[in-house]
């Protein structure tokens, strides 16, 4: 996430992609929330690097501490937790995405 703030935000880094510019670009502009990405990042940021690579060690006392250091509200972490989730069933059920040895352990972490 820093490395995308430094090259200048999503908006930069996606109209630096083939086909996304011109009125598509303005389309895409308006749909992306940087503030929820801060929050997003203030949350991750927020964990210690166990719960990070592993995320089944989230209990409701450690989501809490997690919701006030990063300055949000449980449902928050709770929503990050879910989406985290589900995009970690979806990678299951497509082999080879990841590529590598990665994919075929099925093992993800949190990107920080």
């Amino acid at each position: 996430m820093n490395q995308m703030k430094n090259m200048g935000g999503i908006s930069s880094v996606l109209s630096m992609m083939p086909g996304f510019g011109g009125s598509k670009m303005k389309d895409i502009e308006g749909m992306i929330d940087e503030s929820a990405l801060a929050k997003t990042e203030a949350i991750i940021l927020s964990m210690t690097p166990k719960e990070r690579s592993n995320p089944d060690l989230l209990n409701p006392s450690r989501k809490k501490r997690i919701a006030a250091g990063a300055g949000v509200d449980i449902s928050e972490v709770n929503r990050l937790v879910k989406q985290f989730e589900q995009s970690r069933k979806m990678m299951k059920q497509l082999p080879g995405m990841m590529g590598g040895k990665m994919g075929k352990r099925g093992k993800f972490k949190l990107p920080f």
